[in-house]
Parts: C-alpha cells; structure tokens; sequence
C-alpha cells in the first residue's frame, strides 16, 4: 500500500470519500428518460488525450472506442477514405511511415485485451449458472432498480431513500445469493461487522484489500465500467444534485457496495484460483508501465479515423469556400422576415428551403431555449419541468396561468382530481398483488385500445406545449416576480447572443423545435436537447413576449438595442418529425402584420415540403406522392409500433460559429449546428466565451454520444428498442432480462437494419474569429481547452474564403 493512500485510511472519512469520488469522476453522467439529453461518455475523462483515454479503457474494462479495422479498410477500398487523406492524417502525427506500413498495421492490429486482476472475475463458472462476478452485477442492478424506482417500489421502507448502500447491505443480509452454493458463498454472518454508513463501511474495505493506489483506481473504475447504466446514473444523480446546491454521493456508495464484493471474494477466493489472481496483477503493472507512445499497430485505427474525418471535413471546406464565391455583400436595408431556429442540425436543412429564393427572410442559430434558464409549471399537481442545457440549473420558473383566478383554481381543482384518479390505478398496478389481480379484472377495458392502437386509430392529438394563454416569471427560489431590470437583462443576452443588435424585421419568428411520437421511451432523445429534452415551443413563446413588452423594449433602447415599433416577435414550434411549424399565439398578432404573416406561413408551408421531400430517402419513403409522404410522417407521430419516426441528430458533424451569409446557400447535407456569430459584435470576446463553453460543449457531448453508440453499441448503447422495458417510469430502460440500464441511443436510431445511418466522427468546430480571441477563451477555461487539445473535437477558423484554417494550439 502507498504511503498516500495509508495516509487517506488514516484521515478523516473525508478522504475516503475524496478517493472514492475521484474515481467515479471517470465516469459521465446520464439523465432521466423525460429529461433525457446526449451526453459525451467519456467526458470524466477529457483531461486526457483521446487515444490515451481509449488505452485506459481498453486495459481496464475492454472497451474499444474506434470502430473495427474492417470499417475503415471498405472505406478505403470505396473512396470514403483517399490517400492524401491517409497522408495528411500521418502528417498531424508526424510520423515517417508510408501509406501501405499504416495500412499493413491497421491489418496486422490486434484487438486489445482488458487486465483482469479482480478477485471476484477469477471464480470459476458454475454449470449452467452465470458467474459469481455476473450474479454480483446482477444483484446490484436489482438493489438499484428498487432503490431508485419511486414508482413501482411503492411498498418500499420510507427508512431505505437515505443511503444506497445501507439499502444494498439490508438486502443482502436478507438474501446473500450472489454465489450461493459456490465458494464464493457470502453469509450473513460475513456482512454483520460492516457498518452501515457507506463512509465508514468504505474506509474498513478498502483497508482489507491488497491493493496499491494504482491499482485501485483501475480496479475501481473496471468495475464501475462493468456496469455502465446504474454508474451512470448515480453520476447523473450527483451532477443534478450539486446544480441545485446539495450533496450526494450516489455513485461513490455503488462503488463501495462494488469493493465490498471484491473484498468479499478475496477472502473466499480458493487458493488455486490465487496464484492466476497474482499473475494478472502482475500483467496490468506490466500494461501500465508501457511506453506512453504508441507503436504503428496501436496508431493505425487512429490514423485511418482520422482521414475518415478529413475527407468529411474537406468535402465541408468546398461547400463554405463555394458559399462565400456567390456570397453577396451584407445588406443595410432590413430583412422583411426574420426567423431564429434552434441550432440543431435538423433546422439546418429547413433553414435551407426557407430562404432559397426568398432573399426578403433571414434566418438565425440560436441555441433552442433561447436563453431562458426556466422551469416549467403547469396547472395541477404534475412537477416542474426543466426547460434549459443540462448543464445549467433554471434561474426562474414559468407559470401557466388561464389569465382568471377563479378559472386557475377550478383548472387545478379538476387536475388534481384527475390525478387523483389516475394514482389510484397506479397504485393498483404497482402493488405487490397487482400481478394476481390487475390483468383479470381490468383486462377487457384495455381492448379497444390495444385494437385502436394496432390498426393506427388513435386520435391523441401531436399539438405543441403552447401553455394555457398566460404565465408568470418568478425566480425558482423564492417564488419573486423577475424585475424589469432582469427581464431586460434576458432580452439583451438573447439578442446579443444571436448578434442580432439591429437591422429588424417586420416579423421576428422565435422557432422552438420538438418531437411528437407515441409509445417511445426515448422521445425526449429527439425533442430539443437545449430544453433538457423537451419541445422548444414553451422557450420560443417565453422569448417573445418579452421582445415584445413595452417595458423591456424600453429598457433594451436605453442598452443601445432599438426594436422598432414594426417590428413584432412571435413563436412557433417545428415538428422535426412532419417538418410542419404551427404558429403559436397566431391570434395576437397585430392586424398591421396580417399578410407579413401569410406570406410567412406559406414560406413555412414550402419549405417544411422540401425538407420532408429531402428526408424521404434516408426514410425509406421514395416513391411517394407528396400528398402520401405528409401523411405518412403524420401518421408515424401517433403509431405506437413505430421504431424509427426520424433520425434525430444522426449524421452530426460539425458546429459552425459565424453569420449565416457564411453559409448561405450551401447544402450541409443537417449535418452541422449553425449558431450565428458576428465577430464585429464581440469585441471583447464575452459572446465568444458563451458559446464556445455552452453550445459548443453541448453539441460535442451529442457527436461523442452518436459516436460511441456506433463504436462501441454493447456499452454505451441502448440496444435493441423492440426488447426495452422502462424502469422506474422514467429511470431509463432495460433490454430483455437484463438489471443494468442501457445509456445512449437504440440501435434503431443509428442503423436502419441494413447499413449505418450515422458516420462515427469527431466534431470538426468551425469558428469566424480572430486567433487572439479564441485563445483567450481556450486559457480561461480549462475544461474547454481540453476538448481541443487532447482532439476530443477538431477546431478550425473560418478564413475569409470560407478555407478552414486547423487550430495549432
């Protein structure tokens, strides 16, 4: 044992509780399935670079993170890869080799192998039974599924919400089965010592093991990766927990139920199976000491992924460096029509039709809750829903109101009934009993609906979350109405944040985006992840009653930005399934703007049928009439068998920070997050900063988790939809009889059966700004520079041809 880790068994249980954090640190956070947003899997370990993450897994959990060497080698042999792309990605290493030695060693590369030396993986197999090690994950995926299930486990001890592993060492007391009539074969007598506070019980564990510092970091972290969905979650449960200010160890308590099973099994382990657990400690200190260099077998996938992105990244430059050979000089004279779209990538294909040919509308990227940190409160006893980055925790909250008193107070009075109701049948279907009893007594009341559903005749409406007509902003602690001064301060940041200043429209159209789909647990995968997973319409309409307050346009002229009296803000949201945008508060729309606004609508109405007749492809929907294709994407947002109603954000590639006349006019293929960026605007870079630690950080958590749910689907994906069982009503899913929750996205979402719908590849950041300005942000924040140093992300300034000049540090 080292001298520091004697030193931390020594200290106080703040230091445990230090050393076992840092090791859940590893490990990336996941969110409930109603607020379900991407995330980058590896960000616990974006301090370092790439290629030495994927060695740290690849030794202690045997997980890859490229794709196999047959991947690349079709590339080749189709084009998809080219061999000045293979000579430009050996140039960035600065290697001496040839193109035909990288790809004999891309051939010639081995699949690594994962250092085993826990105690509990070197219990021989029983017959027919899943090992000791696969029995442990097992049990402890069902001590997590009860403990952290508020729904079903309604016959739960209020006493067990304290502690996971007090829960744990109940539950095992109780039943110690994990290796039961094996010599693992844990008593109860052998948990009575341990204390129930996880802090303590961890200190007298990790004291009991034979491990150095080293290898308890990689035995820690190992199993932790051994089970990636509850690890997941608990690290979501700390990350939400410290946005709202408190304390929560949730995943460093798994971790020690996780140790206490490895220190269980080296005190049974028989002595036969000792000598191959002493070996393998021996092989991982052999592995750890490698040289930190790579050799050419371990750098030949690496290299062949990154001329796959070049080639991608190439094929980007042409379209920018056409675009700015036709780009015409920015206009002085106001756009007749403005309309600002969430900056996800499937706004990028409808941002396209909605200005070809219509020079008189200009449209925008913004990020899709369009600067409102809010939390969303509807009438009757349903929770806040948080609508804003998971990143960030709401300043405020919205409430929906009819405008009445009287008329609020019956609305609640009937939810609340409502609800009543249906807690009632909750109650009854998750009671313990509710197996013997439910399906015979109330089974014929639910025929018409599974008919219904089965023949496609259900009639649920897909309308948007327009709210009720009214609402109130309040700040989230206190329940305060925001002051002017705040308000203000919302509408300024929103408008300085999209380098819109000035040179207004008539009509300034606030576009949220949002899925409608039925029966899918992972619908909040393809609404807007901007609003934590929920539509974007609630955000829009927030934004633009403020733009269009008196008082705090008042406010903004007295800030130096002028909305003209012409100019009126409205919002809509755009279904990114159908590609129809609905008008929201189309009725208050002044009579001034009235054709302003058919004309709108049927621009709207246009470019929704491009984009669908552009979708139709990769949808499997060629042949169709127009007629028939509208109606067929209709019908996918209420079919309850359908697996595949989009593609969501497959395909992402690229986050473009400049002015939309960069682009205009280049086909993008929605592959690229646009977000507008005027550099002239930013003069001291604080704009700048905003999005290159909010957007930019989002949109490579969204490429790192389409990336890794192709690269590595067993682990960081969610397997197959048609087997998901939901755990905890929102917690997340299962697969078949599996305890552990999938994360990521369903197979369904990146492969259509046949080939792949997304191309594995990093995100290539593409920014209008000077060199000095982007270092600037890159030094003040280091969790940034990370990302571009250690090539998590490609970075690269947009020159004034559109030519992509690579950011060299």
């Amino acid at each position: 044992m080292t001298a520091k880790l004697a030193v931390a068994l020594a200290a106080p249980e703040k230091e445990v509780t230090a050393l076992l954090s840092g090791i859940c640190q590893t490990i990336a956070p996941i969110w409930p399935l109603d607020r379900w947003i991407a995330v980058n899997p590896w960000w616990g370990l974006r301090d370092l670079p790439m290629i030495g993450a994927a060695r740290k897994l690849q030794r202690n959990a045997g997980i890859g993170v490229l794709m196999p060497a047959e991947f690349y080698l079709n590339a080749l042999e189709s084009g998809r890869i080219r061999e000045e792309d293979l000579l430009e990605a050996i140039s960035e290493r600065e290697l001496e080799v040839s193109v035909d030695a990288v790809i004999g060693a891309l051939k010639r590369s081995p699949g690594g192998n994962r250092q085993v030396f826990s105690a509990l993986e070197h219990f021989p197999p029983p017959d027919s039974r899943p090992s000791p090690a696969a029995e442990v994950r097992e049990q402890i995926g069902r001590v997590c599924a009860r403990f952290f299930d508020q729904r079903q486990s309604r016959w739960r001890s209020e006493d067990d919400s304290g502690s996971l592993f007090a829960f744990w060492l109940d539950q095992t007391r109780i039943d110690p089965w994990p290796g039961k009539g094996t010599e693992l074969g844990v008593t109860r007598e052998a948990l009575a010592g341990l204390p129930t506070d996880w802090r303590q019980a961890a200190g007298r564990i990790i004291e009991g093991l034979p491990y150095t510092e080293g290898e308890l970091e990689a035995l820690g972290h190992s199993l932790l990766c051994g089970l990636p969905g509850w690890a997941s979650w608990c690290r979501g449960v700390d990350w939400r927990a410290g946005l709202e200010g408190r304390g929560s160890d949730a995943c460093a308590e798994l971790l020690t139920i996780l140790l206490a099973w490895e220190w269980l099994a080296i005190d049974r382990l028989p002595v036969k199976r000792k000598a191959a657990w002493q070996r393998s400690r021996g092989a991982w200190t052999d592995t750890a000491s490698d040289s930190p260099v790579p050799d050419l077998q371990e750098m030949s996938p690496w290299i062949f992924q990154r001329a796959f992105e070049l080639a991608w990244t190439r094929s980007l430059e042409d379209r920018l460096i056409k675009a700015a050979s036709h780009r015409e000089k920015d206009k002085v004279t106001p756009p007749a029509i403005q309309a600002a779209f969430c900056i996800d990538v499937r706004s990028e294909v409808f941002r396209r039709h909605l200005e070809a040919g219509r020079p008189g509308i200009q449209t925008i990227g913004f990020a899709g809750f369009f600067g409102v940190p809010v939390t969303h409160q509807q009438p009757g006893p349903r929770e806040d829903e948080p609508r804003l980055p998971g990143l960030l925790a709401p300043s405020y909250r919205f409430n929906e109101s009819t405008g009445n008193l009287t008329e609020d107070m019956d609305l609640n009075r009937r939810l609340d009934q409502r609800e009543m109701t249906r807690e009632s049948v909750r109650k009854g279907k998750y009671s313990s009993l509710s197996t013997f009893t439910l399906v015979e007594t109330t089974g014929l009341a639910w025929a018409w609906k599974l008919i219904r559903d089965s023949l496609n005749r259900n009639s649920a409406s897909v309308a948007g979350e327009d709210g009720l007509g009214e609402g109130r902003l309040c700040h989230v602690h206190g329940g305060d109405p925001v002051r002017d001064e705040e308000r203000v301060a919302i509408a300024e940041n929103l408008l300085r944040g999209m380098s819109l200043t000035g040179n207004f429209g008539s009509l300034l159209l606030l576009v949220g985006h949002g899925t409608h789909t039925d029966n899918n647990p992972n619908e909040a995968g393809l609404a807007c992840g901007a609003c934590g997973g929920k539509n974007g319409g609630v955000n829009a309409r927030i934004a633009a009653e403020l733009l269009n307050d008196r008082i705090v346009r008042e406010g903004l002229a007295e800030r130096g930005i002028r909305i003209p009296d012409y100019c009126w803000a409205l919002a809509a949201e755009h279904c990114t399934v159908t590609d129809k945008v609905r008008i929201i508060g189309r009725d208050r729309v002044p009579d001034s703007h009235l054709i302003r606004l058919e004309e709108l609508e049927r621009a709207l109405a246009e470019a929704g049928h491009e984009t669908r007749r552009e979708r139709a492809t990769s949808l499997g929907l060629n042949g169709t009439t127009d007629e028939q294709l509208e109606q067929e994407l209709s019908r996918r947002t209420n079919n309850w068998a359908e697996i595949r109603p989009e593609w969501g954000l497959a395909n992402n590639a690229a986050i473009i920070f400049a002015k939309r006349q960069r682009s205009r006019g280049a086909n993008l293929g929605g592959r690229c997050f646009l977000h507008d960026y005027d550099p002239a605007q930013d003069e001291d870079g604080r704009i700048l900063e905003a999005l290159m630690t909010a957007p930019m950080v989002v949109a490579n958590w969204i490429n790192l988790q389409y990336f890794a749910s192709v690269t590595a689907p067993t682990v960081y994906g969610a397997g197959n939809k048609l087997l998901h069982s939901v755990v905890g009503g929102n917690l997340g899913v299962i697969e078949g009889n599996g305890t552990d929750l999938r994360i990521g996205l369903p197979i369904q979402s990146v492969h259509d059966g046949r080939l792949w719908r997304h191309e594995p590849m990093r995100l290539t950041v593409v920014i209008d700004a000077p060199e000095a300005r982007i270092r600037a942000v890159l030094e003040k924040h280091p969790d940034v520079a990370a990302l571009v140093n250690n090539q998590w992300l490609w970075l690269y300034q947009l020159g004034s041809g559109g030519e992509l000049i690579p950011w060299k540090g």
